[in-house]
């Protein structure tokens, strides 16, 4: 049970193929060895995680995927991807490959989508700028690319993340990353998609989902990465549940899920993303490799890749795929551990009483970086006057 990263490259992708050495293939290898670890753990048994289609499904000549069963011990999910058409997805609308997520209790198993079944209702449903699909594609272009993999099978630390992303030089490019991790604060598997930016399109959008009283329902990122101009990575991001009505009741405390702490979101304004880039790590081992490559006010994604990591069996390590490197211009910043968010009644986190976790009310304004500077009167720490608490007192003066 440790840590893998493990990467293949083709010169030519072949999304159709059913060969075991292709990429949907060996996508479907490297969940299964993960599904079947993780399944071990003891404190997983009421989360087991399956492989429920591969490209094997497929009852066409155009649509291939997955089907990936997330258990859970009362509402278990489906995330199912799946293309249906030639159509290759770089930019914000052209592509016909469909990534899903629902609940296992809304989906039918059938011969539709081509072999890879159908859902009555989504939490989510998306089909831009998805899709990578072979050298017959529409448009054709030269489609050099390649499949990363990061997997932790450590109990307490258990992750799998895979991303597409071409290689080659042609300026229709995408490229899109998909993590799914256990966290302690939640009841199941949390799902993050980011799809970025198309050299000729320009788009980037996230999706990020995760577990409220049982139900599996959209989250945002909290604290908001940096984006644009800043060139500043930050590890310590966390993931709140949303609610349906966009409201909290107040005093509501909301877990904040902590990303793996491998992941650092941010921007480096580098907007090419055939361009993937690699960094030192300046705060010791480890290297820096940029999973997603967004535009100037979108984010960016990085794995901090730690020193003697090693592949799966048959696969390469990540050192191996074309990186480029960044120039000297980025800071990294650490966070803590994202503790609870107390929610409401505004829409979103209310920092007012978030700075404390321990003290929602009075104390947790006096701590407060920028609320306590209103409280401090004549000078005092806080608020109030510079009156000692022990000895002799002068008078307060005239009211």
């Amino acid at each position: 049970m440790t840590l893998t990263c493990s990467a293949l490259q083709w010169p030519l992708w072949n999304w159709t193929s059913k060969l075991a050495t292709d990429p949907g293939m060996k996508l479907a290898e490297a969940f299964s060895a993960f599904s079947v670890e993780v399944n071990a753990t003891p404190a997983n048994a009421l989360v087991p995680l399956s492989l429920f289609k591969d490209h094997s499904a497929a009852t066409g000549t155009i649509t291939y995927g997955y089907v990936w069963r997330l258990g859970h011990p009362i509402n278990p999910a489906l995330l199912s991807f799946s293309n249906s058409s030639k159509v290759q997805g770089y930019n914000s609308s052209t592509s016909s490959a469909r990534l899903q997520l629902g609940l296992e209790s809304a989906y039918t198993n059938d011969s539709s989508n081509g072999g890879y079944g159908s859902f009555s209702s989504t939490l989510f449903s998306v089909n831009a700028g998805l899709s990578h699909y072979a050298s017959d594609g529409t448009p054709a272009w030269d489609l050099a690319g390649f499949l990363l993999i990061q997997a932790d099978t450590t109990p307490g630390r258990e992750f799998f993340c895979y991303t597409i992303a071409p290689i080659g030089t042609d300026i229709n490019t995408q490229n899109h990353t998909l993590l799914l991790f256990l966290s302690p604060a939640v009841s199941g598997w949390s799902v993050v998609l980011n799809r970025s930016n198309s050299y000729t399109g320009m788009f980037y959008s996230q999706n990020s989902y995760t577990w409220s009283n049982n139900a599996l329902v959209a989250a945002s990122i909290i604290p908001l990465p940096p984006t644009g101009s800043d060139q500043q990575l930050i590890r310590g991001c966390g993931l709140y549940a949303n609610t349906s009505s966009g409201v909290f009741a107040p005093g509501i405390i909301q877990p904040r899920i902590a990303l793996p702490d491998c992941f650092w979101l941010g921007s480096n304004q580098l907007s090419d993303p055939r361009r993937l880039g690699r960094v030192s790590n300046p705060g010791g081992a480890g290297t820096f490799y940029q999973l997603a490559a967004a535009y100037s006010g979108a984010i960016d994604l990085w794995y901090l890749h730690p020193t003697g990591t090693q592949p799966l069996v048959g696969w390469d390590t990540v050192g191996s795929l074309p990186w480029t490197t960044v120039p000297d211009r980025l800071s990294f910043c650490p966070l803590l551990t994202p503790g609870p968010v107390a929610m409401g009644p505004a829409t979103g986190p209310d920092f007012l009483i978030d700075w404390s976790t321990a003290a929602l009310g009075a104390a947790g304004v006096r701590q407060h970086p920028f609320y306590a500077k209103q409280l401090q009167g004549g000078g005092g720490i806080g608020g109030g006057s510079d009156r000692p608490s022990t000895g002799v007192l002068w008078p307060r003066g005239s009211p």
